[in-house]
């Protein structure tokens, strides 16, 4: 992608994908604008209810104007728990020569430094930097000898070539070789560039995550700058159960290890899976992902939930029959343990649609919040291919559909106190106005570099659509 307006509109599809995944929090606003709130409602039961499946109508017919839709939310328990297993961390540093660029060396170090700082004695940590080469600059063992970790830090500088999968492996074999009972282990991956030592296949790094995950140990990747494969480190993390992260700039690096530290110490659910399984019918299209062709079942391995952790799913049904009578059921399963209590807990949520006569293309038993969610990305769906696809007449019909669908979205928000509804049709407001402006400025064409990072932005609220969103 090398047009900046080319990242907008993907990245607006993106953001409301992310809409699912990635609320708004206050103080996120655009500059000038006032973040619309709602009072938030007090919780029934003490907790959420974890898994919930809704279409977005009773009913279905052949010549329904716009497809059976299927939204899957899943949540973790809200309440923290009151103590938590202790943990067995490597934390695995590129320092090949780039990460001496814009100080992303000195500021993975203060990272790795807050990360160790916030270790109890019941921990096990250990510290891998790699380039073309591996230093194991401390074995793992228990967190109890923190100044001397903070020395070793003080002993290199960045230089060299990136073999990621060499510092992989001697992460995992590091967190492997002080394996103790009830420990939660995983490893933590920072870079800023492309495997170009030792093992760079995709396939055959995903084998690495694949593996060390089936003996228990998780891998979490960060990406930083411009010039990191963000695929790979997608995958890794995917296969590895853990999370991909972004981190835009350098100064934002001690940030992001905070927060995956944090997900760690509150972790309320471990080895989450969603299924998803269609009867009499099959899976077209999943939001926000490439979707070949038709399937009835879809899995994700969502991997470690912190306390309150929420995220969506959004997919279009193919039904196989259009026969009066027949009924599409979806059931959405979702698979955890729950470290508190040492068991594995199973929720099941369905939801069904049967096949009515036409009716003339009037709605019965539409569930209006589904309906608003798909309307919305149809149409920055649409958006964005006439923007990279040169068609100015598309992309603007496609931005008048957006447009009644966000008032549509925006009233149904204020109606039914939504506030995730709300956030997201206030952001996507913002980004409307401001690709709006820059047509007008004739920047349809315009070849920036910020391609580059628009690109990793657009991609990256993308996975978040199907991976961790914040707590409330």
């Amino acid at each position: 992608m090398k047009a900046a307006f080319f990242g907008r509109p993907c990245l607006l599809l993106s953001l409301l994908l992310a809409a699912s995944a990635a609320a708004a929090q206050p103080g996120t606003a655009p500059a000038g604008a006032a973040q619309p709130t709602i009072p938030a409602p007090a919780e029934e039961g003490g907790a959420p209810a974890l898994l919930r499946a809704a279409l977005s109508d009773a009913t279905y017919s052949q010549s329904a104007s716009a497809p059976l839709l299927l939204k899957v939310d899943y949540a973790s328990p809200a309440g923290a728990p009151a103590s938590r297993p202790p943990l067995n961390i490597a934390l695995v540093l590129d320092r090949s020569r780039s990460m001496a660029e814009d100080k992303k060396f000195g500021y993975a170090l203060d990272a790795a430094r807050e990360v160790v700082a916030n270790l109890s004695d019941r921990d096990v940590v250990s510290l891998v930097a790699f380039n073309e080469r591996v230093l194991v600059l401390s074995p793992a063992g228990r967190a109890v000898n923190k100044p001397f970790l903070f020395h070793r830090f003080e002993e290199i500088t960045p230089e060299g070539y990136t073999d990621l999968s060499a510092g992989l492996l001697e992460g995992i074999a590091q967190v492997n070789s002080q394996s103790g009972a009830g420990q939660i282990r995983q490893v933590f991956l920072l870079t800023d560039g492309k495997a170009n030592r030792g093992v760079t296949k995709l396939a055959s790094l995903r084998k690495i995550a694949d593996k060390a995950r089936a003996k228990g140990v998780g891998l979490s990747t960060l990406g930083v700058g411009a010039d990191f494969d963000e695929k790979l480190l997608t995958e890794l993390a995917s296969a590895g159960g853990g999370r991909y992260a972004y981190v835009r700039s350098p100064e934002q690096i001690p940030d992001a290890f905070k927060a995956e530290l944090h997900g760690l110490l509150e972790v309320a659910a471990q080895n989450a899976r969603l299924e998803i399984a269609i009867e009499q019918g099959s899976i077209a299209k999943v939001f926000g992902q490439v979707w070949d062709r038709a399937a009835p079942s879809y899995q994700i391995n969502i991997g470690n939930l912190r306390a309150g952790e929420r995220g969506t799913v959004l997919l279009a049904l193919q039904p196989a029959d259009y026969k009066p009578g027949t009924v599409v059921r979806a059931t959405a399963k979702l698979t955890f343990d729950d470290p508190q209590a040492g068991e594995r807990v199973v929720r099941v949520a369905a939801a069904q649609a049967a096949c009515a006569p036409d009716a003339g293309g009037r709605k019965t038993g539409e569930n209006e919040e589904v309906a608003i969610y798909g309307g919305l990305l149809r149409a920055l769906e649409a958006a964005t291919e006439g923007a990279e696809g040169f068609d100015r007449q598309r992309h603007r019909q496609a931005r008048a559909d957006f447009a009644q669908w966000h008032g549509r979205a925006h009233q149904f928000a204020l109606r039914t106190q939504n506030q995730d509804l709300l956030n997201h049709t206030f952001l996507l407001k913002h980004l409307l106005a401001e690709m709006e402006a820059e047509e007008a400025q004739g920047k349809m064409h315009d070849h920036a570099e910020a391609g580059g990072k628009l690109k990793k932005e657009a991609d990256y609220q993308r996975y978040l659509l199907f991976h961790h969103r914040e707590p409330r």
